[in-house]
């Protein structure tokens, strides 16, 4: 029998494989576990994400003098939360600072005399309320990962990243009450039977005051 040499000689010492195999199969748990704790966190981060979401919603969605103020609610709301000293270490937008990152600026659109909405975006049946609120990108750093035996977790090194939403149907400013609602209830009243609101008790049309009764 001949005995092969050179380099297709067998190894017959199989001592130390199974540190081998040891340390292969901590590696590997090491990576699933290091991916399932970014997954955790990133769904945990994605509810705040999403209070803050609600929360500037809201703050837009209460009525107020004008749509511009309103919107300008939603914005303060959402830079006070981002820059809250729990969450901004977190929350970090600065380049290649914190493990999640949220939109410099959100986006609110609140429907009315801009015509600004998601209907384009998040399409609905012509029956149903506008698509309005607020809107904000949410991306996990964290999950841009490379791990050992497994790769990268993204193909284009660019990572993941998803739209935020808060839709709150909006309340008719002070102005919008007053020139689509009050105002021409007002003149309506005054035009009925041929002008008999005008000359009622002999005020006279300029003596008639028109008022806010609880907003619209």
């Amino acid at each position: 029998m001949k005995t092969l040499r050179g380099p297709f000689k067998p190894l017959k010492n199989s001592r130390g494989m199974i540190s081998t195999e040891f340390i292969f199969a901590l590696v590997l748990c090491a990576g699933l576990c290091i991916i399932l704790f970014s997954l955790n966190f990133t769904l945990t981060m994605a509810e705040v994400a999403q209070y803050i979401a609600f929360s500037s919603a809201r703050a837009h969605a209460a009525g107020h003098v004008d749509q511009d103020k309103q919107e300008q609610l939603a914005k303060d709301k959402y830079k006070e939360l981002v820059n809250n000293p729990i969450l901004k270490p977190l929350f970090n937008s600065s380049a290649g600072g914190g493990w999640f990152k949220l939109s410099d600026d959100i986006d609110v659109r609140g429907g009315g005399p801009n015509g600004r909405n998601f209907d384009e975006d998040y399409p609905a049946t012509a029956d149903r309320a506008p698509q309005v609120g607020v809107r904000f990108d949410f991306q996990p750093k964290i999950l841009n990962l490379k791990i050992a035996f497994l790769g990268s977790t993204s193909e284009d090194g660019q990572g993941f990243s998803a739209k935020i939403t808060g839709f709150l149907i909006r309340e008719p400013t002070q102005k919008e009450c007053w020139e689509l609602q009050v105002k021409p209830r007002y003149t309506n009243i005054l035009n009925l039977e041929s002008g008999r609101f005008k000359l009622l008790g002999s005020s006279g049309e300029n003596k008639y005051v028109p008022m806010e009764d609880n907003g619209c």
